[in-house]
């Protein structure tokens, strides 16, 4: 993993550090065990946090998004999940870094499609 950056949105840096925490905890054929989420293994719970933190970051950004739909994500894991939950994190951050704290609202992926800063970091 490269260096991490910061968003600066408290509850934002914390969900980062502990999906870096998750993934890194994963054993050697463990990204097909099952989660509580039904039909969802622990790839898909990955993929799906993984385009939201893109789609959230190239909404703010106007970069391209998630090369999948989040909510039916991929069952593959991908060669090197750290390093593309490192990628989808720094984008994260430097997107969140640069939003206002004082903006009344911020462009989100997500119905209302507009949110409060607060409401859209977390």
């Amino acid at each position: 993993m490269g260096d991490i950056i910061i968003s600066g949105w408290d509850v934002l840096d914390a969900s980062h550090e502990a999906l870096r925490k998750a993934v890194k905890g994963v054993p050697a054929g463990g990204w097909s065990l099952p989660t509580p989420c039904s039909g969802w293994d622990v790839t898909k719970v990955f993929k799906h946090a993984l385009g939201d933190q893109i789609g959230f970051a190239a909404t703010l950004t106007g970069e391209p998004g998630p090369s999948f739909d989040p909510f039916d994500p991929p069952a593959d894991p991908g060669a090197d999940p750290a390093a593309e939950l490192d990628d989808a994190l720094t984008r994260s951050a430097r997107a969140w870094a640069a939003v206002d704290r004082d903006a009344a609202e911020v462009a989100t992926p997500v119905p209302p499609n507009r949110m409060s800063p607060w409401a859209g970091s977390t």
